[in-house]
């Protein structure tokens, strides 16, 4: 094998170690927050959660929301591990 044939094998495979490597990371899920509505500041929702921790969330455009929420009301949050609410709703 030539000096060119070696570097294109040596690239061939450290890309394909890469890509069984990548194979074996998770995507991010999603988690549930359950808790008091306490703050609302703009896009940013505070909620207290049965733990008693402080949980931000940013509530975009993006957000569902089946109506506006008040503050003092149980909430439920379908939140990225970022903080980006995917949906907030009553809690039920």
């Amino acid at each position: 094998m030539n000096g060119v044939t070696m570097m294109l094998a040596a690239i061939a495979l450290s890309l394909g170690m890469q890509g069984a490597l990548c194979e074996g990371q998770q995507e991010p899920m999603p988690q549930t927050v359950k808790g008091e509505l306490l703050a609302i500041n703009g896009e940013e929702y505070v909620i207290r959660d049965s733990f008693g921790r402080f949980v931000r969330l940013r509530v975009d455009k993006e957000t569902k929301q089946t109506r506006m929420m008040l503050l003092g009301e149980k909430v439920e949050a379908q939140v990225w591990p970022n903080g980006r609410a995917i949906a907030i709703r009553p809690a039920q």
